[in-house]
């Protein structure tokens, strides 16, 4: 919010760094007034007599000391101290950011934080450019701190009376200029911070420079900065030699409303145009069909038998499998019993780790879930359906597990229902939440007529036929009110979702559930979009190689590359275990879609930067050789392997294509979270910490990896899930 747009004056306080004599009154009253205990801390050479190093959970301002170089100074240095606390954007990146409004910008400029609707999922530490928010790491609850702007303080009601006697009209003036203000600001003996509305406190600053302009720098620090904050600097040089980072003047959450605003419209219009095509398609097919008559009516020559896998449950794989399933359920309930700190080697630099990086590849790659059930039903691919059930059961054994991880990777778990009563204006978070959550739904329903028709549940499966489209109806609508909080938007996508569901209603047993189908492809377009659209408010940390205001974009389309690739992977996997026959066409058939997703994604990817101006320095340096591997993984190599129809076809190269794209995208998603990375740490940006996953986070992870193949063949043991092959076939 612009300080524009609101008639309400902005709280401001200015630091004149010339003034300041490193006292650190500030310092103290700022850990008095918040009870914030003191830090251990021990003298550093590289950093004089500045103590503690950065901000931290204990300690919401700082001093820091710089020594300068001046011919002219006594001994050849000049002395400059720095006060670094939050600056309270007008436009804050880290209340974009919250997924439940825990951090909040109030109207006259604090932005304060609300530990009771905080889920602990640190986006905010990474969104502010400035590295202010920082977490309790020693607490099993760890919350984030930061500095308030002492916004609790202006709630103290000024007395009516001193002494018995009533106060005038100046004293009263007088107690909310002298007491009424931050902590820091009364206890500066300097008048190095001066308080007051922004527009009074740009005044001041200007006139300073004005007149006294061999004094100070022709800059106030802030009144631009990430669209203006509410902390100004003067300085005698530039406020790079201070170590203050050269800040973009587009707030920064301008980019990433922009992507979460159009996603309640494109949910509305996706629905509209995939219950448009598979009409279509659907009545080509049916006149087709009709004209030929080689179909009679309601049959389709592509439904194979299915049949359970017979197959030994308790093999040497599976015992391994079983031993790295408990080893991750031993390292969740360490997790959850020593804290994140504990557990983690997560800082207020790495507040995100492998468990992130997990969770973006694997949603990544399970997308052969929404791409095969988009393929099958809406494209009317029934050639392909036999692949199907494999494929929705990975899917939602894979995001059902995407959750746990989640879970284990929050550190107020116990506050997600906090997603459900708040909502925020523009978080990407709140919308992978809400969209993931209802996704898994959807590939339950999507999966449930497998076991419903196995252990005949007639009745059960004609409630799943009446209602399955009644229930996307309802779970698309409510999305897109909780991302909208519009009424014409909810009103539309109820009519919208409401007639497909009546129009597609099953008029037979064998109904398709091309409504499930829908919800899965909007829902899942939507969800791995917003997962780049999480990055957005990043462009100061991410290499420009990865970092583009259509980064959203760019996550969809590869991920369909990964898990249409990733199926053929599965496929081509149980043939090889279970000795069955490789079904050559169809994976050959989905090898040319993935060829073509890839080609589309890479043409897009490598468009944008040309546009951007990036594509010249894209591959120097180290991220320059990480980017070319990247391309080699994700383009060079699998297109040509799944481009040449004669290389799909054959089982070697095929399986070699299908590996490499799936690889390049999984390479991408490490690269954004953590090799492409520039991350400085806590402010002053001068500490940042390194990192390496802790035995307890890789234990998760792979335990979690481990529990879904093994649930996968238990699955493929118990029901129909693999199409039935001939007695004695090998």
């Amino acid at each position: 919010m612009s300080e524009s747009a609101t008639s309400v004056p902005v709280k401001t306080t200015l630091v004149d760094i010339t003034k300041c004599i490193g006292c650190r009154a500030c310092q103290v009253a700022c850990k008095q007034w918040n009870d914030r205990e003191g830090e251990q801390t021990e003298f550093q050479d590289q950093l004089g007599f500045q103590n503690p190093a950065t901000l931290s959970a204990k300690t919401y301002t700082l001093i820091t000391f710089h020594e300068l170089p001046d011919e002219q100074a006594p001994g050849g240095l000049h002395y400059l101290f720095t006060m670094r606390r939050c600056l309270h954007c007008l436009e804050p990146a880290c209340v974009s950011a919250c997924p439940t409004t825990a951090l909040n910008r109030q109207p006259d400029g604090p932005v304060s934080y609300d530990a009771n609707k905080c889920i602990g999922c640190r986006y905010c530490i990474w969104a502010c450019p400035w590295g202010v928010p920082t977490a309790e790491w020693d607490s099993l609850a760890p919350k984030i701190q930061k500095c308030t702007h002492c916004a609790d303080r202006d709630d103290q009601p000024v007395p009516i009376a001193r002494n018995g006697q009533a106060l005038t009209s100046l004293e009263s003036s007088l107690f909310r200029e002298n007491i009424v203000v931050p902590a820091c600001v009364k206890a500066c003996p300097a008048d190095a911070l001066r308080f007051g509305e922004r527009e009074e406190i740009l005044k001041v600053a200007k006139n300073r420079i004005s007149a006294q302009p061999e004094k100070y720098v022709n800059h106030v620090y802030g009144e631009q900065e990430a669209g203006g904050t509410s902390v100004l600097y003067l300085s005698s040089v530039p406020f790079a030699k201070l170590g203050f980072p050269d800040v973009d003047k587009k707030p920064y959450p301008a980019v990433s409303k922009i992507a979460i605003h159009a996603v309640p419209p494109a949910v509305i219009a996706l629905g509209g145009v995939l219950g448009g095509i598979y009409a279509f398609l659907k009545r080509r097919a049916a006149s087709v069909a009709g004209a030929s008559s080689q179909m009679p009516s309601g049959e389709d020559h592509h439904h194979p038998e299915f049949a359970p896998l017979q197959e030994k449950l308790l093999t040497p794989f599976n015992w391994v499998l079983l031993v790295l399933m408990v080893f991750g359920l031993i390292s969740l309930a360490a997790r959850f019993a020593l804290g994140l700190g504990g557990t983690t080697h997560l800082s207020n630099t790495y507040a995100w780790g492998l468990w992130i990086v997990f969770d973006l590849v694997w949603i990544a790659v399970a997308a052969g879930a929404f791409a095969t059930a988009g393929i099958i039903y809406v494209f009317q691919r029934k050639d392909l359906y036999s692949m199907g059930r494999a494929a929705v059961l990975m899917g939602l054994l894979s995001y059902s597990f995407v959750t746990v991880t989640l879970i284990a990777d929050l550190g107020l778990p116990w506050h997600f229902y906090q997603l459900g009563l708040q909502s925020p204006e523009a978080s990407a978070m709140f919308e992978v939440s809400w969209c993931v959550g209802l996704y898994v739904t959807v590939l339950l329903f999507e999966f449930l007529p497998v076991p419903l028709d196995w252990w005949g549940l007639s009745r059960a499966k004609e409630i799943w036929n009446r209602w399955s489209g009644a229930y996307v109806a309802f779970a698309v609508t409510l999305f897109v009110y909780l991302l909208s909080r519009d009424l014409k938007y909810t009103a539309m996508a109820a009519v919208v979702f409401s007639f497909l569901a009546w129009a597609f209603r099953a008029k037979e047993k064998k109904a398709e559930p091309i409504m499930l189908a829908i919800a899965a492809v909007t829902l899942s377009t939507m969800h791995q979009s917003s997962l780049g659209s999480l990055f957005l408010l990043m462009p100061d940390k991410l290499a420009p190689q990865w970092w583009s205001p259509v980064m959203p974009v760019s996550f969809f389309l590869s991920s369909i590359a990964a898990g249409v690739s990733l199926v053929i992977l599965i496929e081509m996997w149980m043939a090889k275990a279970w000795g069955r026959q490789i079904r050559i066409s169809q994976l050959g058939s989905m090898a040319q879609i993935a060829f073509w997703s890839l080609l589309v994604y890479l043409v897009f990817r490598i468009g944008d930067m040309t546009l951007r101006g990036q594509l010249g320095n894209a591959f120097s340096g180290r991220l320059g050789v990480l980017f070319a591997i990247e391309v080699g993984l994700d383009g060079i190599l699998p297109l040509f392997l799944l481009g040449i129809k004669s290389l799909r076809m054959q089982s070697g190269s095929l399986f070699l294509g299908a590996l490499f794209a799936t690889l390049g995208v999984v390479f991408n998603r490490i690269n954004v979270v953590l090799l492409a990375m520039d991350l400085k740490g806590p402010m002053p940006q001068i500490r940042p910490a390194s990192y390496a996953p802790s035995i307890f986070e890789w234990g998760i992870s792979v335990g979690l990896i481990a529990a879904t193949i093994f649930l996968f063949g238990l699955g493929a043991r118990l029901l129909p899930l693999l199409p039935k092959e001939e007695v004695g076939h090998s």
